[in-house]
């Protein structure tokens, strides 16, 4: 009777933990979509030059943050391998995700026009946000509070 029972897959386990995981990113990734689709003739111009491009990096830098923030128990058990894939993905996540997000800004949303000084600006802030949390989820003393694991 044993031998016609089926092994239970892991692979449930892991599309659960990945769809967890993944929470944190996908919520920024909506944010920035909702940020960036606000038709041209709602916003004001900003009264500081410039300040548009301070929202983009810190934008992206909290996108590329959240992406590793929600893989961070992985990325201080695994080695730096893994930390190295990590980062490289969620920069690479980032740009092209500031590259989609300034096509469509310029393409689809009324009054609203794609620059490629923006997407610089989120390409810098994915940079940073992924070097920031390389940073600060490294060390394994972050697994030590309970808080952030649940």
């Amino acid at each position: 009777m044993l031998l016609l029972t089926k092994p239970k897959s892991n692979k449930r386990s892991r599309l659960n933990r990945f769809t967890r995981n993944s929470y944190p990113g996908l919520l920024c990734a909506a944010i920035i979509l909702l940020l960036t689709g606000i038709p041209g003739t709602n916003l004001r111009q900003p009264p500081v030059i410039g300040l548009d491009k301070v929202v983009h990096f810190l934008m992206f830098a909290g996108f590329a943050f959240a992406m590793i923030w929600g893989y961070r128990k992985p990325f201080v058990e695994k080695g730096s391998t893994y930390r190295v894939k990590a980062i490289f993905i969620a920069i690479l996540i980032g740009i092209t995700y500031g590259v989609l997000t300034e096509i469509m800004q310029e393409t689809l949303i009324p009054g609203r026009t794609g620059s490629v000084y923006d997407w610089i600006a989120d390409a810098t802030g994915s940079v940073f946000g992924a070097i920031l949390a390389l940073f600060l989820f490294r060390g394994r003393n972050n697994l030590k509070n309970e808080a952030l694991d649940k």
